[in-house]
């Protein structure tokens, strides 16, 4: 099941970065039911049909210039949008998921996007998920608490993730610096996940199956902005999200 979502689907072409340390550390078991949910929900239209519209208004109100599916955004660009634009857009729709969605959409990849006059607008196939409530507090927790500099959210994400073996390659896959110059390769996001999960099998930690499901959203959106070759800041584009969700 796990190899027919990724290789006979939309992800085919990803496949190659999972990390195999991954299923080292995830329960088989676990990952097969992820993967069949997943599956399972690519049949169920009407719960499509829902998450569209509720994203799409969840979008407009928080004004990021990407419009989900049918609905464009009433942010309107003036003239074409740059390639650096289209990156930082890409990005604070990914945090803008993280920080206010319960269900989330999996498709990041460059086919999922269209770049319009009026916008941005994110076309994904039928791909979602809805992580466990403590799994999605737990990736908040660790995003606020690395781009707010409070190591005692961080740290405190991390045990409630049960990956504080992996504190130092976690800190290093979300990058050194000030995070606003930064350049994604999917090359790299294998190598510094690869560790993550290679420091959990050290310590005999098995790690939540919805990493995979986080893993997957991960894999596109590096993929989206490794195509758009260039260095992007990422800070803002999480504080601009940030600062939009507290509006939700």
């Amino acid at each position: 099941m796990i190899q027919y979502l990724l290789k006979s689907a939309d992800f085919s072409g990803l496949f190659r970065f999972v990390s195999p340390s991954f299923f080292k550390v995830v329960s088989p078991k676990v990952i097969f039911q992820i993967a069949t949910q997943i599956k399972r929900n690519q049949s169920d239209h009407e719960s499509w049909e829902q998450i569209v519209s509720a994203y799409s208004g969840s979008l407009n109100r928080a004004a990021l210039g990407v419009g989900l599916q049918k609905g464009v955004s009433p942010v309107v660009s003036s003239g074409s949008l740059s390639s650096r634009d289209l990156g930082h857009r890409t990005l604070e729709l990914f945090f803008h998921q993280v920080l206010t969605q319960e269900t989330w959409v999996l498709d990041f990849r460059t086919e999922a996007f269209e770049v319009r006059a009026d916008g941005v607008l994110w076309k994904p196939k039928n791909y979602y998920f809805k992580p466990s409530t403590p799994f999605v507090n737990g990736v908040r927790g660790l995003y606020r608490g690395f781009y707010s500099g409070d190591d005692s959210l961080f740290d405190q994400s991390l045990r409630d993730l049960q990956m504080e073996a992996a504190r130092e390659s976690l800190k290093a896959h979300f990058g050194q610096g000030d995070q606003s110059s930064v350049e994604f390769k999917l090359k790299v996001f294998q190598e510094t996940f690869t560790q993550v999960f290679e420091d959990c099998a050290k310590t005999g930690t098995q790690v939540q199956g919805d990493f995979f499901v986080l893993g997957l959203m991960l894999l596109g959106l590096y993929e989206r902005l490794e195509s758009l070759g260039l260095s992007l800041d990422v800070r803002s584009a999480f504080e601009t999200a940030s600062k939009k969700a507290s509006l939700q």
